[in-house]
């Protein structure tokens, strides 16, 4: 049993000023017995992300049913930790009348290259419109996570209580004359997925010595109640690539050395990295494997899917 890449998804067409190119951090909701939501961060002209979706067939996820004609939320307030673009977080469906969306916020100051910070709005009528929860971070800055505190997936678990797998960004690795931010991943527990003590976090995976950066941690569950997770990281040779981790827990994880998705020929979409990988178990049993190409997502989203 091994994920099989089907093709390219999709990649903003550039008919929209605020989604000229892009679909970064893609994460899949099924929103009924028929389509699955991927939601996904599209730039404009001045590379500022803003959230959009593409509905896809449940059945045949390359089969694109619908495309957003604006952003799910649109920037915040100048001044706020959203004002520079925002990226996907997790999309959580905690009631039919609501589903929650988790997503990273950019903000431009003088003295850093950005800073990246966690927001939640919420969708009453099955992700057709969001209304933040508060203007301010949900995850904010920390003494671990001076420069970025980025959640990237949230789980209910059986007591009522939630797991979230989040980035902490900490300095800056100068490669080649430029600044790139380091990061690693960490885990932490609220009792009601949106007020969250960043003191209680765990550290879980750390950047390998020739790494300076991994996370975008996605965590799920599997039947058998253990849990994996994919992370993506960087090499001070800049060697982009996502890996698979295992856990009994959902707090300590393994690092595998599972080749799930290569890299496709050399003038693919996906020829010269593929990262961010996001999972999705559809109700009719289909398991989906959606994920970033080359640049960071610049050039679509695509999808793998489990088979025998």
């Amino acid at each position: 049993m091994g994920w099989v890449k089907k093709g390219l998804v999709f990649a903003p067409d550039g008919s929209h000023d605020w989604a000229r190119h892009s679909f970064m951090t893609p994460c899949p909701w099924q929103r009924d017995e028929d389509t699955i939501r991927l939601f996904g961060g599209m730039r404009d002209d001045r590379g500022i992300s803003r959230i959009g979706w593409v509905d896809v067939d449940a059945s045949d996820p390359l089969q694109v049913k619908a495309v957003s004609a604006k952003p799910a939320i649109g920037l915040g307030t100048p001044g706020m930790f959203d004002d520079n673009g925002m990226i996907l977080g997790d999309v959580l469906e905690v009631a039919e009348d609501e589903l929650r969306l988790y997503y990273v916020g950019f903000q431009l100051v003088e003295k850093a290259k950005f800073l990246a910070f966690s927001g939640l709005a919420v969708s009453r009528d099955r992700g057709n419109s969001f209304k933040r929860v508060q203007q301010t971070p949900v995850i904010d800055r920390c003494p671990e996570g001076a420069f970025i505190g980025a959640l990237h997936s949230i789980a209910a678990l059986p007591d009522g209580t939630y797991r979230a797998w989040i980035s902490r960004g900490f300095g800056w690795q100068d490669i080649g004359g430029r600044l790139f931010p380091q990061y690693d991943c960490w885990t932490l527990t609220s009792k009601d997925g949106i007020r969250f003590d960043n003191a209680s976090a765990q550290r879980i995976i750390a950047p390998a010595p020739e790494e300076y950066r991994i996370g975008r941690p996605r965590a799920n569950q599997l039947a058998d109640g253990s849990w994996e997770l994919r992370a993506t990281s960087d090499t001070l040779s800049k060697q982009y690539a996502s890996f698979r981790f295992t856990s009994p827990d959902g707090v300590s994880f393994t690092r595998t050395g599972d080749e799930e998705l290569p890299r496709g020929g050399t003038d693919a979409w996906d020829g010269e990295m593929t990262c961010y990988p996001a999972r999705i178990d559809t109700e009719q049993g289909r398991s989906y494997l959606f994920y970033n190409g080359n640049d960071m997502g610049a050039t679509g989203v695509g999808v793998a899917v489990l088979e025998d």
